[in-house]
């Protein structure tokens, strides 16, 4: 009964993200990365006591931090030109790290559960997606991330299991 509820609750979560992400102002869970600024930094933050950093030395580097829920801590380390990252947490004490030194990195980290963790460091040219359960991790192209309904679909799908 709980893994049907866990679904559910998954289901239902990416369905509030993605309608939402044609308001400009809530993003998609599953956010894509756009490199046409010189840096950019996105921070969303909904629940209590969550915390967000990112430091970046270089030109062309993206990072995004969407936290849903309670004492999430997402961090982010660009050290390079063109590296991309994205953390989406939802729920409760998830830890995720990014380090990106060197070019054209890209990573994505999705955590939906409890007192999950996860530490993903890149040394230039590599590409990783993540998501995280409380049941299981799985690795997917890091490029799925910025792609929109499509994306979203083939990661419902493996946050489900169906």
């Amino acid at each position: 009964m709980s893994t049907l509820r866990l679904k559910l609750a998954s289901l239902a979560l990416l369905a509030a993200f993605s309608a939402s992400a044609a308001h400009a102002q809530r993003p998609s869970l599953f956010a894509g990365h756009a490199k046409a600024s010189p840096a950019r930094v996105v921070i969303d933050q909904k629940g209590r006591e969550n915390g967000a950093s990112v430091g970046q030395n270089g030109k062309l580097n993206a990072a995004e931090i969407f936290q849903r829920g309670g004492f999430n801590t997402g961090m982010v380390n660009q050290n390079g030109t063109g590296n991309s990252s994205s953390i989406n947490q939802i729920g409760i004490n998830n830890d995720a790290t990014i380090t990106q030194t060197g070019n054209n990195n890209t990573a994505c980290v999705v955590q939906v559960g409890r007192n999950l963790s996860t530490d993903v460091i890149q040394t230039g040219g590599q590409s990783v997606g993540v998501i995280q359960t409380n049941r299981n991790v799985r690795e997917f192209p890091a490029e799925l991330c910025a792609l929109g309904t499509v994306g979203n679909r083939y990661l419902q799908r493996q946050l489900t299991g169906s």
